[in-house]
């Protein structure tokens, strides 16, 4: 039999603890010996972006796996990641920041047609110069950025230790729906990173993915199972045992095992990964706000720090903000209209986001006098 290293992922999420009771369930009913005699990995990233219960969530599942098992989770983080977060990194940008700071910037906006001449110039099909002699799109100039705004900027870039708050300030910005550097930076890296001396040394990995093809039409178009080669020769699958199953069905094992769900899905909450996260809902991010007034503070002051390490905060004034700017209705222009402060405002009108909804406000009186009712889009207060 050739030895094979299985990997699981724990996001705290229903679907990693689903994968986790299908991994546990096999272990138990072959052994060892249908995971190629080697012990099946856990792993779970921590990147200083969890909400409190998730971590606790977590070190839960530990505990159970332990117990069922003799196995354990494994946390990494991208701290863990030479030249990912540390010092290092912060001297390099300090550096670039410097230098590039001090001079004038241009970028071209491309408008839809351009961007489709340069997909064909890309692919080949035309020359770079007959994709840019009909390019007449508007070039956006930024003007140097003030000597003392520099040096703020430059006294502000060290490490703190946290590793998405790190990130965000080495980027000069947050992540976006286009932009998704988190889930790559302080997720998957750190995970590879773990995994990497295997492949290097020629093993084979097998990493079981809770992802499921009813969360997004771009999750839908995945494969259940697929396979890459690695430079030393060995494959690494990405295996999706749960990729047809429903948010029911991923409820319902670990329900017949006897394991609790993160308690957040019974607090208004849809996922509960980053607290809060680029994709939230109107709905999730005002019982977030009621629910976590800590974590409003916590995420109010990381947009203040961001901003002050920002190109674009530093030339314009428009601070940086957790939640893309399209969140929030509004001028385009605008693109500090989605600070928490102003979201959360936003989460509390009605349709149209203009007027406050009574509904809404009795909503919050009534957490206030009674405290907060279970909440669940699952059916699990039911």
């Amino acid at each position: 039999m050739i030895a094979v290293q299985h990997f699981g992922s724990i996001s705290g999420g229903k679907d990693s603890q689903a994968v986790l009771c299908k991994m546990v369930e096999r272990i138990e009913r072959k052994g060892l010996t249908a995971f190629g005699n080697l012990a099946p990995r856990f792993l779970a990233a921590d990147n200083g972006h969890e909400n409190p219960i998730t971590l606790d969530h977590i070190a839960y599942l530990d505990d159970w796996l332990r117990q069922r098992t003799g196995l354990r989770i494994e946390i990494v983080s991208a701290n863990d990641v030479p030249g990912l977060t540390d010092a290092a990194a912060f001297a390099r940008k300090r550096a670039i920041l410097r230098e590039e700071w001090s001079k004038e910037k241009r970028r071209t906006r491309h408008k839809g047609a351009c961007n489709q001449r340069r997909a064909a110039w890309q692919a080949g099909t035309i020359t770079r110069a007959e994709w840019m002699a009909g390019c007449d799109c508007p070039v956006l100039v930024s003007p140097p950025v003030p000597d003392p705004l520099i040096e703020r900027a430059i006294a502000l870039l060290h490490p703190t230790g946290i590793p998405f708050l790190d990130m965000a300030m080495l980027h000069g910005r947050f992540p976006g729906t286009k932009t998704r550097f988190c889930t790559d930076e302080t997720k998957l890296i750190p995970m590879m990173h773990r995994k990497r001396p295997l492949l290097d040394a020629g093993l084979p990995i097998i990493d079981w993915i809770g992802e499921r093809a009813d969360e997004s039409h771009a999750r839908a178009k995945k494969p259940p199972i697929q396979s890459k080669r690695h430079p030393s020769g060995a494959r690494q699958v990405l295996y999706r045992p749960i990729f047809r199953w429903s948010a029911a069905d991923a409820f319902a094992i670990s329900e017949r095992h006897g394991l609790k769900h993160n308690p957040l899905y019974t607090m208004g909450m849809s996922r509960v990964g980053c607290s809060t996260y680029i994709m939230v809902r109107k709905r999730e991010l005002r019982a977030w706000t009621m629910r976590f007034p800590a974590e409003v503070d916590r995420v109010r002051e990381w947009e203040r720090l961001v901003s002050l390490v920002s190109r674009r905060s530093a030339v314009s004034g428009a601070p940086a903000s957790l939640l893309p700017a399209p969140t929030v209705p509004g001028d385009p222009a605008d693109h500090g209209r989605a600070t928490i402060d102003k979201a959360i405002a936003w989460s509390r009108t009605s349709r149209g986001g203009r007027n406050y909804d009574l509904f809404i406000a009795r909503e919050q009186r009534e957490a206030d006098e009674h405290g907060l009712r279970c909440d669940s889009e699952y059916g699990l207060c039911e």
